[in-house]
């Protein structure tokens, strides 16, 4: 289960620590959700006892945990949209929403941490490590200040860190509440069950009523059926 070592270990080296998950990625319809979080230390014996990775965890105690949360967390969700995944693909897509998830949390850090004498460093859950200032340069957008040795893949990461936990729980629970709107207005496609990822049920709702405009053309058998 996900505890708070690497948190402990950081604080008392005065670094900051934001894990980052993200929910989607292999889901034929619907946005990528990336969830940047931070917990404030000194505050952890007040969290939810039961922050673990979210995929172990019911869909009511993932909103259990949500509620409880209180001001010693911050966080931040952001997404790519299907056009964005179809667009530039899902591995750059899925930078694009963790580097908007993770801009939002710095400036509301910077502004909400009084003591200015730390350092960041940025957990992501995975073997993937993204390069920003690449990314930046390419879209010619607002840049990350952030150098590569702040920016750490942990393998498994939400089921070692509450914090990367944490992140993967709202992120879950953030797209989960996307996909359940897309099924009040679509309800033959059966999003509440599936939450657009590719099962026999939502496989057989396309043959029988079609490609919506938020499925990702670029997946297959979207790209199938809809070529």
């Amino acid at each position: 289960m996900a505890n708070f070592d690497l948190e402990r270990k950081l604080s008392s080296n005065n670094i900051i620590m934001i894990g980052v998950d993200e929910a989607g990625r292999g889901s034929w319809a619907g946005p990528l959700v990336a969830t940047a979080s931070w917990i404030d230390f000194k505050d952890y014996k007040s969290l939810h006892k039961e922050i673990n990775d979210s995929k172990v965890l019911t869909t009511n105690k993932r909103k259990e945990i949500i509620l409880s949360l209180n001001n010693s967390v911050k966080y931040c969700s952001s997404i790519s949209s299907e056009r964005e995944i179809d667009f530039y693909g899902l591995t750059f897509a899925n930078t694009l929403a963790m580097k908007r998830s993770i801009f939002s949390i710095l400036e509301i850090l910077n502004n909400y941490i009084s003591n200015k004498n730390y350092k960041f460093k940025i957990f992501i859950d995975g073997k993937y490590k993204p390069n920003f200032l690449d990314f930046d340069r390419l879209l010619k957008i607002k840049k990350l200040d952030l150098i590569s040795n702040d920016i750490i893949p942990l393998i498994k990461g939400d089921r070692k860190s509450k914090t990367i936990a944490l992140s993967s729980i709202i992120a879950k629970e953030t797209r989960d509440n996307i996909m359940r709107q897309y099924s009040i207005k679509y309800p033959n496609y059966y999003f509440e069950k599936h939450f657009g990822y590719g099962t026999a049920k939502h496989k057989e709702a396309i043959l029988k009523n079609g490609i919506l405009g938020f499925h990702r053309k670029s997946f297959k058998p979207i790209y199938t059926t809809y070529s």
